[in-house]
Parts: structure tokens; C-alpha cells; sequence
């Protein structure tokens, strides 16, 4: 038997995953990211990896392919992260250190997003269509397979929350970002603590203010995405990440505006092709398996 071990590395927490041969899972773990240091979250990969394996009884050995996705910039020829501004390995050579332990296995590595977004266009069977992949938590951004490929451009392809929205300079991230919700939250409902989930429960509860809050956000997105389909005219546009995952809700909203603002013109119905992430959380673990 041969087995892959996949990780979505993340700031905030580690996700590590064991797949069997079949692109079957068989079992995850999640812990903390241990960002005090490039040793120490290495170390914290590794342990993941070695607790998924004792699990099931399997060896080193058996591990044919390690495949991770990691936030930043990233060099997949040459295996390493190139930068990050939330976990501590800048021109970290992932992929020579994880070779050295696992001697039998295909060792790969990605950016997250772009390991989310191949797990979504699998999971559609996908295989000449056209797909973005947005995902919005505490950042946002995207990533488009084209017939198979990934569109990445000369590297920085996606980084859609550097996108200026108005004479101010204020950008989508800026705009949309759930941390930037959060604290526009605090301020006027005059709550210092009030976190995003509780907002998003007033939100659903008919709250006025939290309303108002998020305004700017569905018109923000609404615009994004008008100017993707112009752009792109994609198969499918899959909404994902920490927000859209936990809040269908705020997605079937964009569809309804966006088939507002097509009306009556040649792209009449084409929010139809937006849709929910089906991997939720796990996009990214998927998308590795099967990278």
C-alpha cells in the first residue's frame, strides 16, 4: 500500500491529513501553529504527520507522496516558501527537509489558495473548465484554473485584495476582510469584544446596524465578481474560505444582485454559475491529495 500525507499550513492553525491511494481519507488532525520559529513549526508539521501515521499503523516508508499548501509566495520549482507574513518561513526549502524524512515519497508544495482551488475544481470533475476560486477570511483572494492549468502569471496572479475601490485608496481587502468588519462592528455597536460570529448572528437576526455594517461588503463583492464574469465568462465561480463557508446566506444575496445588474444583457443568468465551496475548510486537503 502507498499512502500521501497532505498539510494546509496556515497562521493560525496546522491541518494535516492521511490519504490512501484512492484519494480516500482516512484521517485529519488539527492543531495550533507553532509560529514562534521556522524549527518550531517545521518540527509541528512533522509531529502531525508522525501522530497520523502511528494512528494507522503506517510507516515512513509507505508514504509515497507529501504534498502541502502554505500562504505567500512560494518557488514550487524549487520547493521553497518564499514569503509569508504570518508563518516564519521566508526562503524556507520545505520540500529538501520533508525529502530527507520521507525517502520514498513525491514531495510537492503550493500556495494554499491554489491547493483549495484544485480541490474544488476536482471535486466538479472538472478537467478543460474555466473556474475561480475566492476565498475570504481575515484576507482575500483568488485563483483560476484554466483548461486544467493554473493561470498564475509572471507569480502574484489572484491578489485581488489589492484591488482599489475608490479615490481614497481604500482596497478590497481593505473593504471586506473579516477583520475590518470586526472592528467597524465594535465601533458602532459600541461593543469592543463583539466578535464576527456574534455580528454575523445579529446580521441573521434582522440586526439594523449590522446590516449597515456589511453593506459595503456585498456591494464590494457584487462588483468583483461582475468584473470577473466580464472578464473571465469562467464556468463556475466558487466562493469559499472562513466567510463564505459559514455563510451561505451572504452568497445567495450576491447572486441576487448580480442577476439584478445582468438583466437584460447578453450575460442574463450568468450569476447562476456562482456557487458554494463543496470541501468547505477541507478544500485545501483535498486539493493537495489530489495535486
Amino acid at each position: 500500500m502507498s499512502y500521501t500525507l497532505v498539510a494546509d499550513v496556515g497562521g493560525t492553525k496546522l491541518a494535516t491529513a492521511i490519504f490512501n491511494k484512492e484519494e480516500r481519507l482516512l484521517s485529519k488532525l488539527e492543531v495550533p501553529s507553532d509560529t514562534s520559529s521556522r524549527e518550531a513549526l517545521y518540527q509541528s508539521l512533522v509531529k502531525s504527520f508522525e501522530q497520523l501515521c502511528t494512528e494507522k499503523a503506517i510507516s515512513f516508508d509507505e508514504i509515497s507522496k507529501v504534498s502541502i499548501g502554505l500562504p505567500g509566495i512560494v518557488d514550487i520549482e524549487k520547493g521553497i516558501a518564499v514569503y509569508q507574513n504570518n508563518i516564519p518561513w521566508a526562503n524556507f526549502p520545505i520540500c529538501d527537509c520533508l525529502a530527507e524524512v520521507f525517502q520514498n515519497a513525491e514531495v510537492k508544495m503550493d500556495n494554499d489558495v491554489y491547493m483549495a482551488t484544485w480541490g474544488e475544481y476536482c471535486a466538479r470533475s472538472f478537467s478543460k473548465e474555466t473556474m475561480v476560486y475566492v476565498t475570504l477570511s481575515t484576507g482575500i483572494s483568488c485563483c483560476t484554473i484554466v483548461n486544467g492549468e493554473f493561470l498564475r502569471g509572471t507569480g502574484l496572479a489572484g491578489e485581488i485584495g489589492f484591488h482599489i475601490l475608490d479615490g481614497e485608496g481604500r482596497t478590497l481587502e481593505q473593504t471586506v476582510a473579516g477583520p475590518t468588519i470586526e472592528k467597524v462592528g465594535r465601533d458602532l455597536l459600541g461593543n469592543p469584544n463583539i466578535t464576527l460570529k456574534e455580528m454575523m448572528e445579529l446580521y441573521y437576526q434582522g440586526n439594523a446596524i449590522v446590516g449597515t455594517i456589511l453593506e459595503p461588503l456585498i456591494q464590494a463583492m457584487v462588483k468583483q465578481l461582475h468584473q470577473m464574469i466580464l472578464l473571465l465568462d469562467p464556468h463556475c465561480i466558487v466562493l469559499g474560505g472562513g466567510f463564505f463557508n459559514h455563510h451561505p446566506k451572504v452568497i445567495e444575496q450576491l447572486k441576487l444582485l448580480l442577476q439584478q445588474s445582468f438583466a437584460e444583457t447578453p450575460f442574463a443568468e450568468k450569476e447562476q454559475i456562482i456557487e458554494s465551496s463543496l470541501n468547505k475548510g477541507e478544500a485545501g486537503l483535498f486539493g493537495a491529495a489530489a495535486k
